[in-house]
C-alpha cells in the first residue's frame, strides 16, 4: 500500500472525523428506553466506515514501523514485538492527530512511534546490566548509540514537522518548487531553476516568480504566527 499524500490524508481524516460526528448526534436522538432499529443501524453503519477510513490511514503507513524497527532493533529485543508495540503507537497517532495543524501524518505518526522505541533502549540497557556475570563484562559494556541514533532522528522529524507546518500557507504547487530549490525532503538536493523547471514543464523564470511570490507568503506567515524556522 502506497504511502498517501498530505491531500488524501486530510480527506481521510476529515472523512473519518465527520462520520464520527454524525454517529455522535445520531447517538443523541437515540431513545434508550424505546431505540429505534432503524437509527442504530444507521449509527453502526456510521460506525464500521469510521473504523474502516482509520485502518486505511493505518494499513497505509505501517512501512514506517517496520523501517523504524528494523533501523533500531537491539540484540534483546525481538523484531516481532518492537513492530507490535510500534503498530500500537500507530494506531494511537491516528486517534491524536489534528490534520488542522498543517503537518503531515506520517511525519506525525514517526515521531510516535521513534518515542515509543526510544523509551525502550533504557529497559533493554538495565536487563544487559542485570544480567552481566563478570567484571570483564561489566568493563567491556559499551554505551548504546542507539540513544544518540533516536535524538538525532526525532530531532530530524521535529524539523519536518515545523518545515511542514509553514509551508502549509502555500498551495500544492508552490510547496513542491520550494521543497525542490531548497532541498527540504529528507535526502533532497537543492535544484536549479532550471532544473525545477524541467520537472514541472515551465520556463526557469516562471519557476523564479512562482518561487519569489511563494517566499513572500512564507514571509508573511512566519510574522503573523511567530512561528520559529528551523536552523
Amino acid at each position: 500500500v502506497p504511502l498517501l499524500t498530505q491531500e488524501q490524508e486530510v480527506h481521510l481524516f476529515r472523512k473519518m472525523n465527520y462520520l464520527k460526528y454524525k454517529a455522535s448526534k445520531l447517538r443523541e436522538k437515540l431513545d434508550v428506553s424505546r431505540p429505534r432499529r432503524s437509527l442504530m443501524d444507521q449509527i453502526e453503519r456510521y460506525y464500521e466506515e469510521a473504523v474502516e477510513t482509520k485502518n486505511q490511514i493505518i494499513r497505509a503507513n505501517l512501512r514506517l514501523v517496520v523501517s523504524i524497527a528494523k533501523r533500531h532493533v537491539g540484540p534483546t529485543q525481538s523484531f516481532f514485538e518492537l513492530v507490535s508495540d510500534g503498530n500500537m503507537s500507530l494506531m494511537r497517532a491516528v486517534d491524536k492527530f489534528d490534520y488542522s495543524r498543517g503537518n503531515k501524518f506520517s511525519t506525525y505518526a514517526s515521531w510516535a512511534i521513534m518515542k515509543n522505541f526510544a523509551r525502550t533502549i533504557p529497559d533493554e540497557q538495565r536487563y544487559r546490566e542485570r544480567f552481566r556475570t563478570s567484571l570483564s563484562e561489566t568493563f567491556s559494556a559499551t554505551k548504546d548509540e542507539r540513544s544518540d541514533e533516536f535524538g538525532m532522528e526525532l530531532a530530524q522529524l521535529q524539523r519536518q514537522a515545523h518545515i511542514e507546518k509553514i509551508l502549509g500557507v502555500l498551495d500544492e504547487r508552490e510547496q513542491r518548487i520550494i521543497m525542490r530549490r531548497f532541498g527540504l525532503g529528507r535526502g533532497q538536493e537543492p535544484l536549479t531553476l532550471k532544473e525545477v523547471g524541467a520537472e514541472e514543464g515551465v520556463t526557469k523564470e516562471r519557476i523564479r516568480q512562482i518561487e519569489a511570490r511563494a517566499l513572500g507568503k512564507l514571509r508573511k506567515a512566519v510574522e503573523q504566527e511567530k512561528i520559529d524556522l528551523p536552523g
